[in-house]
């Protein structure tokens, strides 16, 4: 059995014992000390997202607003990447596989979107998921709607803080970033790079998906925790 199953498997006992317990702000922000102690790759946040609005490979359009309610997982990529871009499509999809053996299922979305839309035509962006192990019951890839300029996701991504320097093969230089964007559409934290634990990124999922009435209930005490054990 892979890792990640058995990590899921653990991980669906836990949190579907505490599924539907808002998480109180103190506990989040004792788990983002936590994250901040012990993941080295992680980035905590507390500012708006910039907003978009983009479409999937069926031309349906896609905003920002359309994700209030779930967690966002977002990302940079092209199709054509030779490197960086695949491995990272591939981590999250372990991360997605695990989230969705547990009822977060219902509460994240992933969301990968291009920054070469003259290359990543539909049929490109339809075949990417399948490819690299992303599973389109919450995932999608988006580019530019139509009527926009071709550099168009490409400064979104700026506004995520990425740079994107062309070589003279035309390959895109970029850094790996995960963003992290909760049920308010205010971006909560950055992943960087490949590295970051699966289960740290998952983690911090559940705490933002059960985050809504930080007023109402304080959280089980035993699972922050077994959360705290992790680390």
């Amino acid at each position: 059995m892979r890792v990640a199953n058995i990590i899921a498997a653990m991980l669906t006992g836990v949190i579907v014992a505490c599924s539907g317990v808002p998480v109180t702000a103190h506990s989040l922000q004792e788990l983002q000390a936590q994250l901040s102690e012990r993941e080295r790759y992680f980035q905590p946040l507390d500012r708006e997202a910039p907003d978009f609005a983009l479409q999937d490979a069926d031309g349906r359009p896609v905003r920002l607003d359309d994700f209030r309610g779930k967690v966002l997982v977002l990302h940079f990529v092209y199709a054509n990447c030779p490197d960086v871009c695949p491995l990272h499509a591939e981590r999250l999809a372990e991360v997605q596989e695990m989230a969705n053996a547990t009822p977060m299922r219902e509460q994240v979305a992933f969301v990968s979107v291009t920054t070469d839309p003259e290359g990543d035509l539909p049929e490109v962006m339809r075949e990417y998921g399948e490819l690299h192990g992303l599973d389109a019951v919450n995932w999608m890839l988006l580019t530019r709607t139509d009527g926009e300029p071709e550099d168009a996701t490409r400064r979104l991504a700026e506004a995520f803080g990425h740079k994107f320097t062309r070589d003279d093969e035309g390959y895109q230089m970029h850094g790996v970033v995960t963003h992290v964007i909760d049920t308010q559409g205010r971006w909560r934290a950055n992943f960087h790079g490949l590295e970051f634990q699966a289960t740290s990124l998952v983690i911090f999922i559940n705490a933002l998906a059960n985050d809504r009435h930080p007023e109402a209930a304080r959280a089980e005490p035993g699972f922050w925790s077994w959360v705290r054990g992790l680390f």
